[in-house]
């Protein structure tokens, strides 16, 4: 793989990650027992020997950590008061 690729493969995988996230944290606001139900989820996986449960302790540790983040994002979210424009999509923010 070229430097280039990696790079580009680098930036899919980080806006990825932020899609992914904010996709959480909106049904998160539309669901109040959608993170309850994901440590949940987690928690069995991580109590069985099942593939999915495939990875070292590090990546276990990244995933509680995103779901503490996707938590104060929600919890950030909610108390805010609405702020609608009325213009559209809105831009991308860095």
């Amino acid at each position: 793989m070229t430097q280039g690729e990696q790079q580009t493969l680098a930036a899919m995988v980080q806006a990825n990650d932020k899609l992914l996230k904010a996709l959480t944290v909106l049904l998160a606001i539309k669901d109040e027992h959608l993170l309850a139900e994901l440590n949940g989820v987690f928690a069995a996986i991580t109590a069985e020997s099942s593939e999915i449960r495939a990875g070292g302790p590090d990546v276990w540790d990244h995933l509680r950590h995103e779901l503490a983040l996707i938590s104060c994002l929600v919890a950030e979210a909610e108390s805010e008061p609405d702020e609608t424009d009325g213009g559209g999509a809105g831009g991308v923010v860095n």
